[in-house]
């Protein structure tokens, strides 16, 4: 039996980025078809007449603002399970500008690179997992046994180092000694449920690192899990990138999509220190 095809629609104003990551989708990704639309109303004559496994779209739009256009394609046209992603090329940085948006699925900033783009594609798409190509210090905050013992399987399959802690309370003692200016290799990720046992929640631990310690989203990235329903309670996602989350996945965790967003947080990550800490940086794989 032949391989099911994938269709992705790409949205964006540039004809010549969409040439480009269409090209590098057929090469990298194998059984996906790509539409591409420059505008809004190509994109919804497209959404009208396909089914598609992904969207992405550009902020920038000429003929419609992004919010509007993404909450046509939920509402009016009815696309309300598809993925749908927000790419940003914008010198503030899409996570500073608090785009978050109950009805996406994800954010992606195009400094990281047209490459690593397709491989955030990528790890929407059931596809094989993508390799780790960075490394860095990962803290893991689960409260269950059974999920973390999954997930750390996968962590080590991979070559991540983490530390894993067991409630948001342990996780911020490691992330404030981790900060200290006596300590030469801090976390560069944080990896953690959002509903967690203890007095603090997920979202709490969120909040208390960007605003109580003032960790930005480029110091530390943080890529929450959650097992919530998102069609029962729409507000929920909006939620989680309010409080400060730099992307979401949902659980179970797919080891395709893990990577992927490891990938590309420990990424953004890493050039935060080629800038910050030129002397400091975490490493490629080699």
């Amino acid at each position: 039996m032949s391989p099911e095809i994938q269709r992705v629609l790409l949205i964006d104003h540039s004809g010549t980025s969409l040439a480009i990551i269409s090209k590098l989708i057929a090469k990298n990704i194998p059984n996906v078809t790509v539409d591409a639309a420059m505008n809004a109303e190509e994109a919804f004559r497209l959404l009208e007449e396909h089914k598609y496994t992904l969207i992405t779209t550009s902020r920038n739009l000429p003929d419609i603002d992004c919010h509007d256009m993404i909450d046509k394609i939920r509402t009016e046209i009815g696309v309300k399970r598809t993925p749908l992603i927000v790419i940003s090329g914008e010198k503030t940085g899409i996570y500073e500008e608090n785009m978050a948006c109950n009805l996406v699925n994800g954010y992606f900033d195009k400094k990281l690179g047209q490459q690593k783009l397709v491989d955030y594609i990528n790890s929407f798409l059931n596809t094989d997992p993508p390799k780790s190509i960075i490394t860095g210090n990962i803290l893991y905050v689960e409260d269950s046994a059974t999920v973390a013992l999954a997930t750390k399987n996968m962590l080590t399959k991979h070559d991540y180092n983490y530390l894993h802690a067991i409630n948001a309370e342990q996780a911020l003692q490691y992330i404030q000694h981790s900060f200290t200016k006596d300590n030469i290799q801090p976390f560069d990720l944080l990896l953690t449920d959002i509903q967690l046992e203890g007095h603090m929640s997920g979202r709490d631990l969120i909040r208390e690192i960007r605003h109580g310690l003032g960790l930005g989203y480029e110091q530390l990235p943080i890529l929450v899990t959650t097992s919530s329903n998102f069609d029962a309670d729409p507000n929920g996602l909006n939620r989680i990138f309010s409080s400060g989350a730099n992307d979401i996945l949902e659980k179970p965790i797919r080891e395709p999509m893990l990577v992927a967003r490891l990938n590309s947080l420990l990424m953004l990550r890493k050039q935060f220190l080629e800038i910050h800490h030129p002397d400091n940086p975490i490493v490629m794989n080699q």
